[in-house]
């Protein structure tokens, strides 16, 4: 059985001064109203306690597919229609830039594939290219397939267990999700499994950590994180920090692995690659 929020179960929060006043800068600083288009405000209290894509899925219900989002030091244009969203990213992408999501996630990510410019962008894409062919997207597909089935597995035990005797039970499903990603992730680019789907993974959990920041940092008007020794002095970043050593550590790990066990070819060679063959060890992008 699965449950969402939604905006009629839930009451909405009491504005207090401090959202008031943050509400009325916010919109003084993006530039107020944009037309008619509906706007998201309410309780900065709203954002936290929950993952942001509950509070986006309310809104949307309560808004539509095109919404302006009013929280925090900046104001977003929330878009889940598909016609607006080709308008973005298809025939018009460079009359947009990343933003703050790329700003937020640059000590975290680097330029890695949403920070990265435009420049950095089209070096990756022309070197990775040749290896997205055919066979082994066909042996891409085989992995996800695989990985799903024993997050299915899972779901259904969980589900024949149940609780109270009742065949169902209350399943963290942005967790479960995340499980299935990292595990695929891990297959498909490192050629490592890292079996979270079935056990508990502290990458995950730092993950979490990191995106947890990232959303805290999204809506808090001084980016008190850049001053020297915040990363030492508040909890919050001490704990960051921790986080992101975690996924730098086993990204490092898999990134070595994979170098000493890559499989040199050249381009026609790759493309023409049995990856069914029990000879290739690895199928994995790396």
């Amino acid at each position: 059985r699965c449950q969402s929020s939604s905006v009629d179960d839930k009451p909405k929060s009491k504005r207090g001064l401090l959202d008031n006043a943050s509400n009325l800068l916010t919109n003084l600083l993006s530039g107020g109203s944009l037309g008619a288009m509906p706007v998201a405000e309410g309780a900065v209290t709203d954002l936290f306690g929950r993952p942001l894509f509950f509070s986006l899925y309310d809104w949307f219900l309560e808004h539509g597919s095109v919404y302006k989002l009013a929280f925090g030091p900046k104001a977003f244009v929330v878009v889940s229609d598909p016609i607006v969203a080709r308008h973005i990213l298809r025939e018009n992408a460079f009359c947009y830039d990343k933003g703050v999501l790329a700003e937020i996630l640059k000590p975290i990510m680097g330029k890695g594939l949403i920070p990265a410019d435009l420049d950095t962008w089209k070096q990756r894409r022309k070197v990775i290219t040749p290896g997205f062919h055919a066979l082994f997207i066909d042996a891409m597909v085989g992995v996800f397939t695989k990985c799903s089935e024993r997050t299915i597995f899972k779901l259904e035990e969980l589900i024949e267990r149940g609780e109270h005797g009742e065949k169902y039970t209350i399943v963290d499903l942005e967790a479960e999700f995340s499980n299935l990603a990292l595990d695929i992730i891990g297959l498909g680019v490192f050629n490592f499994d890292f079996d979270s789907v079935t056990k508990e993974s502290p990458v995950i959990k730092a993950v979490y950590g990191t995106l947890f920041e990232a959303e805290h940092r999204s809506t808090f008007y001084i980016p008190y994180w850049n001053l020297p020794l915040t990363r030492w002095i508040v909890p919050r970043q001490r704990k960051f920090h921790s986080d992101l050593k975690v996924i730098n550590d086993c990204l490092d790990s898999l990134i070595k692995n994979a170098k000493e066990t890559r499989q040199e070819a050249d381009v026609e060679k790759l493309q023409q690659r049995d990856y069914s063959s029990l000879k290739v060890r690895f199928p994995s992008c790396l």
